[in-house]
């Protein structure tokens, strides 16, 4: 495209840099931009503050303004700018050939819609990514009110003509049961960086005693990640356990749940609210680890997945991702929620596990996320999605 004026993507996103607590749908953004900034004019419109838990206004950057961000160009709204009419100044300004959302219910696209919807914008193609929104484990929270929602949305034809991007077949069938008429459902893989923890060597690993294992639950800590259920499992494994959790505390309610059956396991079990740590941290935290597990009620993707096999930490979790069949593979286990006695059975197996069974099993994860991340066709899959809006132009 060199000469060529670049194809301008706007995206409405909740939270983006330098914000790093809402997970992995802010990922696949950051990703897509780093990957593929010589080919669009990326802008990006956001909130001014990190994730649901923290109002505070990020410092370093102009509100209400647009900053140079890395390959983009952000701004990022004050709470009293999140108005129809401030949106549409803003997409009139930008003039852009697409409009991108990374969530179905985040007010920010419902806004666009709306303005979309009443025809006081030109006419533009929209792609839509729910990050797992529409799984039926993430509909069972607060259900009535996304129902109500859903049904309201349809009727208005809100969503109407949209392209839909799924993250994998699983969430293309979750997609189909709520999108409404019109509109198109086209799959691509979340967006991973070209490369994680380049310089990783078995020797960073911490050695596997038998009898003993340190785990990690790196996630936003929500309902929807069913910490709970697994809290639920640990009274009968047999060994020293220790699970951190990494990540910000988004229902205080819920953690008060989780921490009344915490302070009754045995001294043996050791679990950990560590906080939240900065992205570009992640990935050696995790080399401190022997395992990941998240028994999630359901996830589109899981960029953190792929973080925790490239430092060779084993995933265990709940067969409600795109990642399945993890035993055959030898990088973990995909465990069903309705099976319990099955979380307890790996649990004793990973205590049980000795340094040599260990070492194979963390190595197979690091050398499977290698060869996943050099497939051309992860980068190939997102154009599709980004060059069909571009050329369908369905409004």
């Amino acid at each position: 495209m060199t000469g060529q004026k670049k194809p301008k993507i706007l995206i409405f996103c909740d939270y983006y840099l330098p914000g790093y607590k809402s997970g992995g749908g802010m990922r696949t953004i950051v990703n897509m931009i780093e990957r593929l900034h010589t080919k669009f004019d990326f802008r990006v419109v956001t909130r001014d503050h990190d994730g649901k838990a923290d109002k505070t206004p990020y410092k370093g950057v102009r509100i209400d303004d647009w900053n140079n961000i890395g390959n983009a160009q952000v701004y990022y709204l004050s709470q009293k700018s999140i108005n129809l009419l401030k949106f549409r100044e803003l997409i009139f300004e930008v003039e852009p050939d697409l409009i991108y959302f990374n969530s179905y219910f985040a007010t920010l696209a419902i806004y666009v819609l709306i303005l979309r919807r009443l025809t006081l914008l030109p006419q533009l193609s929209v792609v839509l990514a729910p990050c797992g929104e529409l799984s039926a484990g993430a509909l069972e929270l607060k259900s009535l009110k996304k129902k109500i929602f859903i049904a309201h949305a349809n009727l208005l034809g809100l969503y109407k003509n949209v392209i839909w991007k799924a993250s994998s077949e699983l969430e293309k069938r979750e997609i189909e049961r709520v999108k409404g008429s019109g509109g198109k459902i086209l799959i691509a893989p979340d967006l991973p960086p070209r490369g994680i923890l380049e310089k990783f060597s078995t020797e960073m690993k911490p050695r596997k005693i038998a009898g003993e294992a340190k785990m990690v639950f790196l996630s936003r800590f929500a309902r929807k990640k069913n910490f709970k259920f697994l809290l639920e499992k640990l009274s009968t494994i047999e060994g020293d356990l220790t699970i951190d959790i990494w990540g910000p505390i988004e229902e205080k309610s819920y953690w008060e749940e989780c921490l009344e059956i915490i302070k009754s396991l045995p001294a043996s079990i050791k679990i950990e609210a560590r906080g939240t740590i900065p992205h570009e941290n992640v990935p050696e935290m995790l080399l401190k680890y022997h395992f990941f597990i998240l028994p999630t009620l359901g996830e589109n993707f899981g960029h953190v997945f792929l973080e925790a096999l490239a430092a060779g930490c084993p995933l265990i979790i709940s067969d409600r991702t795109p990642w399945l069949d993890l035993e055959e593979k030898g990088i973990g286990w995909d465990l069903e929620l309705e099976t319990p006695e099955e979380w307890t059975k790996v649990l004793n197996q990973c205590l049980k596990m000795d340094e040599v069974t260990y070492s194979k099993l963390s190595n197979s994860a690091r050398h499977f996320v290698l060869r996943w991340l050099s497939d051309p066709e992860i980068e190939e899959n997102t154009l599709t999605v980004l060059k069909s809006g571009l050329t369908n132009g369905l409004s």
